[in-house]
């Protein structure tokens, strides 16, 4: 078997594990950690104040931007050193 069959099976499983989370769990809600660690902060103490507050906070729009853009400035880089380790397997330097 071809190393891209790997790859396109990996993907396949990848995706069968998403979409089934999603179809075994409909009524769950699959929000961030971020919302989920301060909700259980306040069950745990209800009297916690923070140490300090957010010098800024983007707006929702903005988030979603910045979060794309580290994703896709990461999936650059983790391509490129693919693209060179195959570069350098086909050359034969490495």
């Amino acid at each position: 078997m071809r190393r891209s069959h790997y790859y396109l099976l990996g993907l396949l499983a990848v995706a069968v594990l998403l979409v089934s989370a999603v179809i075994l769990n409909p009524s769950s809600d699959f929000t961030g950690t971020d919302d989920s660690g301060s909700d259980v902060i306040n069950d745990v103490d209800p009297d916690y104040e923070p140490w300090f507050e957010s010098i800024w906070e983007p707006s929702g729009e903005l988030q979603t931007l910045l979060f794309t853009l580290q994703a896709a400035i990461g999936a650059l880089i983790i391509g490129y050193f693919i693209g060179t380790n195959r570069a350098h397997k086909e050359r034969g330097d490495g």
